[in-house]
C-alpha cells in the first residue's frame, strides 16, 4: 500500500502534498493508500477534510490512530 509520511511536514503544506499524492494514486488505480499524520488532530482533521473534498472515505487504521487508510474507490 502507498504511504505518504506527514512527518514533519508545515499544516500549511499538507493540502498541496495530499493532492499530489491522492491524484497520482488514482491515476494509478490504487484502491487505498495509508497517510501518516502522527497524533495531531489538526492533521488529522486536514486530511480528512481534504478526502471528504474528494468525496472518498476514510478511517483510522485498527490499533494505529497515527495513520489513516483512504479508500480511493
Amino acid at each position: 500500500m502507498n504511504t505518504l509520511d506527514l512527518h514533519g511536514i508545515k499544516h500549511a503544506e499538507v493540502q498541496v502534498l495530499l493532492d499530489q499524492f491522492l491524484w497520482e494514486n488514482m491515476k494509478n488505480n490504487q484502491r487505498e493508500v495509508a497517510i501518516i499524520t502522527g497524533i495531531s488532530n489538526q492533521m488529522k482533521n486536514i486530511v480528512v477534510e481534504c478526502v471528504n473534498d474528494y468525496m472518498m472515505t476514510c478511517e483510522e487504521e485498527y490499533n494505529n490512530p497515527g495513520k489513516i487508510i483512504v479508500k480511493l474507490v
